[in-house]
């Protein structure tokens, strides 16, 4: 092409030029998608141009984050969402926080990616912009589904596709726009109900897939025999789902080593469900022979590694078997920390399930014991403790669910003012004598608070007694003299009931704060730890932050 050329000849090119070469290469060649980024921004610098010096920002953190160079990916997103932010680009500032919660995703962190994408979707919605909203709530739908809320990325994408089917077509949203828009949505909703064991409404969304396309849309075909094939293993049909899997992955070759991977994945586990462990083991290690898994990914290979640990298993080799399933347990770790909703004490059984069935299998190789003895201690032993384990569990779970009934009782009973749900009480106050506060100073620094209360100045981490009392114009004295003897508390114990009362009510009404994470919830309403925040929730409630937003989920 023209890789010859220096930067300064490169940026001689048109925008569309270079625009196209960069598209080109951003997945497949590190070296010259930077190159040619560069020399964008170098020739949007040149013409003054900084909405293109944006796009020119975006595309090198994009190339960083294509080929897995996360340390320089994080890099670029901080500097291109500063660029925005300084030269005020609204519509960039969101496509930035969008192109921050991929790179969350890529280090793994799915909480701290939520909070890039709800500030994305806070900027979207006071711009008014439908098609970033939407964008920003397809990706928070994955996230959902990610986290084990797949009912509500459900939801969120049905909105999403009754959206872009009535939306009119113009010059960006064009009929092939459309069309790829709906397509990928409609393969979405049909994982997502694969996911909740609904196999009829993903056949009805493979069948609106199958609609669209045609054949020599490529791209589009692939998606559907994916699709396809996706439902035929679930059905067990695995003859089925291998052809599916083999027709699309000779289809709109994207030249990605992680769609090959996926592919790997696919034929792999249809080999594995008919029963042929060699050919899986072969094709899996296929997979990661040609994709290099950095320490990041290792979170999303739980699956992959477990289906090779259970092949070399099936085959005899117990030694690789061993291998591949401690890789899938560090594999299932890491993501236990991306998944907060998931159940660990699930996983926890698969993992002593497999491992008492393998040292079963070892010993029966070996010493030839039988073979079903063994598995029958060792699941007698687990159905005991899963016995003694639930019936703790049932006695907990009753007391908090009455402690959570009494707490709605209390906020229904609250409802004309919600900041006094909880009402917390000191037997021992700072300041008892309250001779030498006047009347109207009394009601000075009654009036303050109340004002600073609507201002829900108590949510910030700075709100201390001496700041309170400089903005209604006292001393430290007065404040906690007056709070002592008004409210029957002190000051920190004021500020908490505060705190803990606007979470409970938002909690219950704001449907995107109750998939925050505990510390994004803690920083949120003035704490500075999740830790001191659930201390100080459990206190005033009774309940764990976890179980409360699980009860609020379910009545919701």
């Amino acid at each position: 092409m023209f890789f010859g050329q220096e930067k300064t000849e490169l940026s001689q090119l048109s925008f569309e030029s270079l625009s196209d070469s960069i598209q080109k290469y951003i997945n497949t060649d590190l070296s010259k998608s930077v190159i040619l980024c560069n020399a964008y921004i170098q020739k949007a610098i040149r013409e003054k141009d900084k909405k293109q010096q944006y796009l020119g920002l975006e595309a090198l953190t994009s190339t960083y984050l294509s080929h897995r160079q996360l340390q320089k990916g994080q890099e670029y997103f901080k500097k291109t969402l500063e660029f925005a932010e300084k030269n005020q680009l609204e519509e960039q500032i969101i496509t930035a926080h969008i192109l921050g919660a991929k790179s969350k995703m890529l280090v793994p962190d799915a909480s701290l990616a939520l909070d890039e994408l709800n500030k994305a979707l806070e900027l979207a919605q006071k711009l008014d912009n439908d098609d970033y909203r939407e964008a920003i709530l397809i990706n928070i739908a994955y996230i959902l589904q990610l986290s084990g809320d797949t009912q509500q990325a459900i939801d969120i994408r049905k909105k999403t596709i009754s959206i872009y089917k009535n939306k009119p077509l113009d010059s960006v949203y064009t009929s092939v726009e459309k069309k790829q828009v709906l397509v990928n949505c409609y393969y979405l909703l049909s994982e997502s109900f694969l996911k909740i064991k609904q196999a009829d409404s993903a056949k009805h969304y493979a069948k609106q897939i199958s609609k669209l396309i045609t054949p020599e849309d490529s791209c589009g075909q692939r998606i559907l025999y994916i699709t396809r094939g996706e439902i035929d293993f679930f059905e067990k049909k695995y003859s089925a789902a291998k052809k599916n899997f083999a027709f699309a992955s000779q289809l709109c070759d994207p030249n990605s080593p992680l769609m090959d991977l996926r592919m790997n994945y696919d034929l792999g586990k249809a080999a594995h469900g008919e029963g042929n462990f060699e050919e899986a083991k072969t094709t899996l290690l296929k997979g990661l022979e040609k994709y290099d898994v950095k320490p990041s990914e290792e979170g999303y290979m739980d699956n992959y590694y477990k289906l090779l640990a259970d092949s070399f298993k099936e085959t005899g080799n117990f030694e690789k078997a061993n291998y591949y399933f401690e890789k899938y347990i560090n594999s299932t770790s890491e993501f236990d920390k991306i998944k907060s909703d998931l159940k660990a004490s699930t996983k926890a059984q698969e993992i002593e399930r497999f491992r008492t069935e393998l040292k079963t299998l070892e010993t029966e190789k070996n010493k030839k014991q039988t073979y079903l003895n063994y598995l029958f201690l060792g699941a007698s032993l687990i159905i005991l403790a899963l016995l003694f384990v639930l019936l703790h569990f049932y006695r907990n779970k009753k007391k908090n669910e009455a402690k959570f009934e009494a707490l709605l009782n209390k906020m229904k009973h609250s409802s004309e003012n919600e900041l006094s749900i909880i009402d917390t009480k000191d037997e021992v106050l700072e300041e008892k004598n309250t001779t030498d506060v006047s009347e109207e100073t009394k009601q000075q620094i009654l009036a303050g608070l109340k004002k600073l209360e609507k201002q829900e100045y108590f949510l910030k981490q700075e709100c201390n007694s001496y700041n309170v009392a400089k903005k209604i114009n006292t001393n430290t004295s007065y404040l906690s003299k007056v709070i002592n003897s008004h409210y029957g508390k002190n000051f920190n114990t004021y500020i908490n009931d505060l705190r803990i009362n606007y979470t409970i009510v938002r909690l219950k009404n704001d449907v995107i704060f109750r998939s925050y994470s505990i510390q994004s919830i803690a920083e949120e309403v003035g704490y500075k730890s999740a830790d001191s925040f659930t201390k100080y929730f459990k206190k005033d409630t009774g309940l764990n932050p976890s179980f409360y937003i699980k009860e609020i989920k379910n009545i919701a």
